[in-house]
């Protein structure tokens, strides 16, 4: 788990963010850099939950997740706000790879 300290302070960090700020076009700038960041991750053994993290952001904040790919004009994020995949499935893998559980 030490190894991938750097990612799970990431997601921690993801899960207040999603408990702390509205979903509203303010909050855009937040997760924006939060995104940037997170790429900028090189796990262990592991692939990055990438596409989990922009599913729970689609879902947890909808409003604010529409208005950032309508507007976005950076290549990257348009293409990461085009990812998805089934919600219950993208909690399961971050709440595994919080336990320490080793998944690529």
């Amino acid at each position: 788990m030490e190894k991938n300290k750097e990612l799970i302070d990431s997601l921690i960090k993801f899960q207040i963010l999603l408990n702390t700020h509205p979903d509203t076009v303010d909050s855009i700038p937040v997760f924006t850099n939060y995104i940037r960041s997170f790429l900028r991750i090189k796990p262990m053994g592991r692939t990055l939950p990438t596409i989990e993290i922009m599913t729970l952001l689609k879902n947890e904040k909808p409003r604010m997740f529409y208005l950032l790919k309508r507007h976005s004009s950076d290549d990257i994020m348009m293409m990461l706000t085009n990812l998805s995949m089934d919600y219950n499935q993208a909690q399961n893998k971050i709440k595994r790879i919080l336990q320490g559980e080793v998944i690529a």
